[in-house]
């Protein structure tokens, strides 16, 4: 007898079922990762230096190096999101203004690629001056940690009006 046709039957009546438990276990995981939003958007809500100093557990000798290297990294964070909303800026006027090509297209990201790599950089350089000042490298890299969070958080938030395709 051949089983190939048995197979078929069998696998037929098995994937909706399997497609069904990625599309629950895909909605677990969803639901697992906007609760951890939802977590950090409540411990940041008092204010990120409260944030960072109830993270960190700062002795008075780590925050006194801590803190600088902080407000650097601040400032950094403060010029290059400036710059990158003044990128999409002007990227919605020429599109509004029909004046946006494949060419303005790679432009666009090339610059906000470049964005990105000086802010990888102001990290990498945050990181360098907390080792510097005698910060516990644990310490240290549980900062750029968080800044990442945060900056996920961040991405988020200003993505909550995205429109996405679906299928």
């Amino acid at each position: 007898m051949n089983r190939f046709p048995s197979f078929l039957l069998a696998a037929a009546l098995l994937l909706p079922g399997l497609a069904l438990a990625q599309d629950a276990g895909r909605a677990a995981q969803d639901a697992r990762a906007l609760g951890k939003l939802q977590s950090l958007q409540a411990a940041v809500a008092p204010g990120k230096q409260i944030f960072m100093a109830r993270q960190l557990k700062l002795t008075p000798e780590e925050a006194a190096a801590f803190w600088p290297a902080y407000d650097a990294f601040q400032a950094g964070l403060a010029n290059l999101e400036s710059k990158r909303a003044a990128l999409h800026a002007r990227r919605d006027e020429r599109i509004a203004a029909n004046d946006f090509d494949d060419g303005d297209r790679e432009d666009f990201a090339e610059e906000l690629l470049a964005l990105e790599a000086d802010e990888a950089d102001l990290l990498e350089s945050t990181l360098a001056r907390l080792v510097r000042a005698r910060l516990t490298m644990d310490k240290a890299v549980r900062y750029i940690e968080l800044e990442k969070d945060l900056r996920a958080l961040r991405h988020f938030e200003r993505g909550e009006n995205a429109d996405y395709a679906l299928n």
